[in-house]
């Protein structure tokens, strides 16, 4: 039956026909073939969008056991009666509140328990780690992240050493790293594991989380660029700092160091949003912001779907919610009540009602296998009362300080 070469040759154009789309769509969906060589599997992680905030009351020891305190302030302003701020005793009171309060997800579990040795295990195998880039609530969650890292199965001499880099007047963070202490008996556990011995000695000695304080993920040039695209006429405001670590460049240094076959994806988690605000944006009008934002996720889609010499997994992070008089607040609510549902409505100088838009925008560019919206929308919603508080008779009603802002990145990255 087989015997004509024509014939003997059917089930190889078959096969070449059936092979040929799945190329196709894997160059179409990363413009590389890293899906190809880079077989890992994809993270498989239960999904933190859709849960409830319940009471956890064994949590409050962890604000102790995590130096919380100075991370919460007082919920009513000292000019109406409310404790001084730098009163330690009401802080650690409220921070022990706030902690006090577990994220349970639909199917009624947890999110993944926090693991550091696991979280840096899996960092170690690939070229990057974990990389961090946004304003300062990406900042923020990285603070929590390295105080969760800091005290890696008790009080040890150093488990991680830390670089940071400054603008030229020392005033604003540009960027810092995480590096594993040589030193520490943590530093030779990892080496001498035998799930981490294809990894080049060298890896450990690099970092293996770094960070990028850029608010609007471009530079000033760049954003009155995009600006004037957005037809926006005026000149912005010169007087607002825009803080900007030139994350890309640092991006495409990491991926020139030392690579090794079946390394895992590096992750890059994103964010960027208060910034992009009539206030610090000042006169853009919402049209303005809303068309500018646009262009940016377009501008920062392109830039990872290049030719990026090391695999990379990226997460653009939804803008947390703000909640205006938060201070009202002394609990979380029902997903259902208009302070979650609706946190900030029209009318307020902040413009914190764009913020829905801005990650209805995100999910638009970031909804491919290697580029994908991380939603802790629902999460920070349903928080009022956990906003930083009071501070030089100003209330914060924009940072969260609860430690789960870094369940979601977590469970993203251990797998």
């Amino acid at each position: 039956m087989w015997s004509s070469p024509r014939i003997r040759r059917i089930p190889l154009v078959i096969t070449f026909l059936i092979v040929l789309p799945v190329f196709f769509v894997l160059y179409q969906e990363s413009h590389s073939l890293f899906l190809f060589y880079n077989i890992h599997p994809y993270p498989k992680f239960r999904d933190g969008a859709c849960g409830s905030w319940v009471p956890a009351p064994e949590r409050a020891a962890e604000a102790d056991k995590w130096n919380q305190p100075g991370w919460c302030r007082p919920y009513t302003s000292p000019a109406n009666g409310g404790p001084d701020e730098k009163d330690k005793e009401n802080n650690i009171w409220r921070v022990r509140s706030v902690a006090s309060w577990e994220w349970v997800l639909e199917d009624g579990k947890p999110m993944r328990a926090w693991d550091a040795e696991a979280f840096i295990e899996r960092v170690l195998k690939s070229h990057g780690g974990v990389v961090v880039i946004g304003d300062s609530v990406a900042v923020q969650m990285l603070y929590r992240l390295e105080t969760l890292l800091g005290t890696h199965h008790g009080d040890w001499p150093q488990t991680i050493a830390q670089d940071t880099k400054v603008d030229d007047k020392g005033m604003y963070l540009l960027s810092s790293t995480l590096t594993l202490e040589p030193a520490n008996p943590f530093f030779k556990k990892l080496l001498a594991k035998p799930s981490l011995a294809s990894v080049p000695r060298s890896r450990f000695y690099r970092p293996f989380l770094t960070s990028y304080h850029s608010d609007v993920l471009m530079d000033e040039s760049a954003l009155n660029i995009t600006m004037t695209k957005a037809r926006m006429m005026e000149i912005l405001n010169p007087t607002h700092h825009i803080s900007k670590g030139d994350w890309r460049q640092g991006l495409w240094n990491a991926s020139k160091e030392e690579g090794w076959p079946w390394e895992r994806d590096t992750i890059v988690v994103l964010n960027s949003g208060p910034h992009w605000t009539t206030w610090p944006l000042h006169p853009a009008t919402d049209k303005h912001i809303i068309k500018g934002y646009t262009t940016m996720m377009a501008s920062v889609q392109e830039f990872f779907a290049s030719l990026l010499p090391m695999p990379i997994m990226a997460f653009f992070c939804a803008t947390v919610a703000a909640h205006q008089n938060c201070n009202v607040q002394s609990s979380p609510v029902p997903a259902n009540l208009t302070t979650a549902s609706d946190p900030a409505p029209p009318g307020d100088k902040l413009r914190w009602h764009l913020f829905a838009t801005f990650n209805r925008i995100v999910q638009e560019f970031f909804s491919t296998p290697k580029m994908q919206y991380s939603d802790i929308w629902a999460m920070t919603a349903q928080r009022p009362d956990s906003h930083s508080g009071w501070l030089n008779d100003q209330y914060n009603c924009l940072h969260i300080s609860h430690l789960s802002l870094v369940s979601p990145l977590h469970s993203r990255v251990v797998v």
